[in-house]
C-alpha cells in the first residue's frame, strides 16, 4: 500500500539534518587537519631554527677561538722578537769578548812564538800594543755589557707582560666556551627563540645533552669534560694532549716568524751596522766596530750553522737537545761560532756562543752579560697557565663522520591541538576530540583531532671551508672559516633521533629524504 502524501511529509528535513551533521563533522575535521598541519609546520620551523642556532653558536665560537689563538701565536712571535733583539745585543758583547781573548792570544804569540827579545824588539812592542788592544776590547765589552744589563729589567717585564696577556686571552677562551655551552644546553637565547616561533612547544631535553656532547667533543683544552655519546648522533673522539696542543702553538708561532741574521741573505737583519761585515750569511768579516778598536789586521767570525747562523724559535731547548720540551721554551740563539783575529805577526782565536731563552723552569742568558730571570713567561703545557683551546679533530675523519665536524640537532614537542595563544579551537566538539558513530549494529569512535603530540627533529652542522679554496684545508683551531647550515639526515641517524624523541613512527620502514 502506497503511503499517503501526508505520511511522506518531513523526510527531506531528516535527510537535510543528517547531511548538515555530516558537513559539520567534515568541516570540523577540515579545521583540525588544517590546524594540525599548520602546527606541524610551526614546530618543524622551530626545530630547524633550534638546530641552526646551535650550529651558529658552535661556528661563531670556533671562529672567535681561532682569532684568539692567532693572537696568542702573535704574542708568542713578539716574545721571540724580544729574545732575538736581546740575543743580538748579547752576541755583540760576545764579539767584543772574543776580540779580547783573541788579542790576548796575539800578544802571547808576539811575546812567545815570535820570540820577543833584544834581537827582535818589534815583537815586544807588538806584544805590548796587542795587550793594550785586548784591554780596549775588554773595556768596550764591559761598557756594552753594563748597558745591556741595565735594560734587563725592561726585557723581563716586557716578556712577562706578554705572557700575562696570553693568560688573559686563554681565560677569555675558557669563558667563551662556558657561555656557549650554557646556551647550547637550552639557555635563554634558545628558549626566547622558541617562545617567539612556537610558544606552545617545548624542547626535548635529551637533545640538549647531545648538542653539548657534540660541542665538547669538538674542543680540546683545560677543564673540557663531558665528551661522550655514540655515533651516529655524536662522534666521540680522543682528547688532544697538552703536549700536542703545545706543539700546535709552537708550529704556528715558528711559521709566523722568519729566522734572522746579521749580514743579509735570509731572514731579517737585526744587528747594528758597527757589528756587521762580510758577504756570507755564516761569516762576519772586519766589522767596523772591531776595526775601530784594533785599527788594522783582520777580525773574522765563522758560524757552524750554514745559511742561518741566528735563530729565534719557540719550542727548542737552548741548553741541550732532546729534553722533551715543546712550547715551554722560547728564545734566540746565535749558534756556535769561532772568531779568529790576525794582527801584525800574530794570530788569536776564541769562541762565540750566546743564547737568550725563557722556559717553564725560568730563563737564562748564556755568553757574556749572562743573567737569569726565573719568572715564568712562555706557553705552558700546564692547564690553567697560558694554554689555549683548539679544535679536536676526529681520530679517523671521513665522509661517514662528516670529517669530524660537529652535528647540531633541534627537537621540538607540542600538543597539536593547542592554539598559538593557548587553549584549543572552538570548533572542537568535546574535550576528547572524538565522536561516537553507529554503523549498523557497531558503535564506532571517530577521532577528529591528533591524539599524540607532534614531534619535529632537525639537523644542522658547523662546517669548515676556506673561502676560495678547494675544500682541502682540514678543520682546525687557527683558521676562522667556520660556517653553519641545515644538513640532511642519514637514514639510521633519523631513526635514532626520532626514537630518542619518542616518535612512535620512528621504526616505520621506508625511504627517508636525505643522504643514506
Amino acid at each position: 500500500m502506497k503511503p499517503s502524501r501526508k505520511a511522506r511529509r518531513g523526510q527531506v528535513m531528516v535527510l537535510s539534518v543528517v547531511t548538515m551533521l555530516m558537513l559539520a563533522l567534515m568541516m570540523m575535521v577540515g579545521f583540525n587537519i588544517a590546524h594540525t598541519a599548520h602546527e606541524r609546520i610551526r614546530i618543524q620551523s622551530a626545530a630547524d631554527a633550534h638546530a641552526y642556532s646551535v650550529a651558529v653558536l658552535q661556528a661563531r665560537s670556533f671562529n672567535i677561538n681561532a682569532v684568539l689563538n692567532r693572537t696568542i701565536a702573535a704574542i708568542t712571535v713578539a716574545q721571540m722578537s724580544l729574545h732575538a733583539w736581546n740575543n743580538i745585543a748579547t752576541h755583540d758583547v760576545d764579539m767584543l769578548n772574543a776580540g779580547f781573548f783573541g788579542f790576548l792570544g796575539v800578544s802571547a804569540y808576539e811575546a812567545g812564538v815570535a820570540k820577543c827579545s833584544k834581537w827582535t824588539p818589534w815583537h815586544c812592542w807588538d806584544a805590548i800594543e796587542a795587550l793594550f788592544i785586548a784591554f780596549d776590547y775588554l773595556n768596550n765589552k764591559n761598557d756594552y755589557e753594563q748597558r745591556l744589563q741595565s735594560r734587563q729589567d725592561q726585557f723581563n717585564r716586557a716578556v712577562r707582560d706578554l705572557y700575562e696577556a696570553k693568560k688573559g686571552i686563554s681565560s677569555q677562551e675558557r669563558n667563551l666556551m662556558n657561555q656557549v655551552n650554557v646556551e647550547i644546553a637550552g639557555g635563554n637565547l634558545l628558549r626566547n627563540m622558541l617562545q617567539q616561533t612556537a610558544p606552545q612547544a617545548r624542547f626535548i631535553d635529551q637533545f640538549h645533552l647531545i648538542n653539548t656532547q657534540n660541542y665538547k667533543c669538538s674542543i680540546s683544552g683545560p677543564n673540557i669534560s663531558g665528551c661522550g655519546g655514540s655515533a651516529p648522533l655524536v662522534f666521540n673522539r680522543a682528547d688532544v694532549s697538552p703536549t700536542v696542543r703545545s706543539i700546535m702553538m709552537q708550529n704556528a708561532a715558528n711559521a709566523a716568524r722568519n729566522p734572522f741574521n746579521r749580514i743579509g741573505g735570509m731572514g731579517t737583519q737585526l744587528a747594528h751596522s758597527d757589528f756587521r761585515g762580510g758577504m756570507l750569511p755564516n761569516m762576519v768579516r772586519n766589522p767596523p766596530k772591531m776595526m775601530q778598536i784594533q785599527g788594522s789586521g783582520e777580525y773574522l767570525a765563522i758560524y757552524g750553522t750554514i745559511g742561518i747562523p741566528f735563530q729565534s724559535r719557540v719550542g727548542q731547548d737552548f741548553q741541550g737537545p732532546n729534553n722533551g720540551h715543546v712550547s715551554e721554551d722560547v728564545g734566540a740563539r746565535s749558534g756556535f761560532g769561532v772568531v779568529t783575529v790576525r794582527w801584525r805577526h800574530g794570530r788569536g782565536a776564541w769562541f762565540l756562543n750566546s743564547d737568550v731563552y725563557s722556559s717553564i723552569n725560568g730563563g737564562r742568558h748564556t755568553g757574556p752579560g749572562g743573567s737569569t730571570h726565573p719568572e715564568f713567561k712562555t706557553i705552558a703545557q700546564i692547564d690553567d697557565q697560558a694554554t689555549f683551546y683548539t679544535f679536536r679533530a676526529h681520530d679517523n675523519p671521513s665522509e661517514s663522520n662528516d670529517w669530524g665536524q660537529p652535528n647540531a640537532y633541534g627537537a621540538i614537542r607540542q600538543d597539536l591541538r593547542m592554539m598559538q595563544n593557548g587553549g584549543r579551537g572552538a570548533y572542537e566538539v568535546n574535550q576528547q576530540g572524538r565522536v561516537n558513530v553507529k554503523i549498523g549494529d557497531q558503535q564506532v569512535q571517530v577521532s577528529l583531532v591528533s591524539e599524540t603530540d607532534g614531534i619535529a627533529v632537525a639537523k644542522a652542522k658547523a662546517y669548515f671551508h676556506q673561502l676560495g679554496a678547494s675544500w682541502q684545508l682540514p678543520p682546525n683551531g687557527f683558521d676562522p672559516f667556520w660556517f653553519a647550515k641545515l644538513h640532511p639526515f642519514r637514514r639510521d641517524e633519523m631513526r635514532r633521533a626520532l626514537t630518542l624523541a619518542g616518535d612512535p613512527n620512528a621504526a616505520i620502514q621506508g625511504p627517508v629524504e636525505g643522504v643514506e
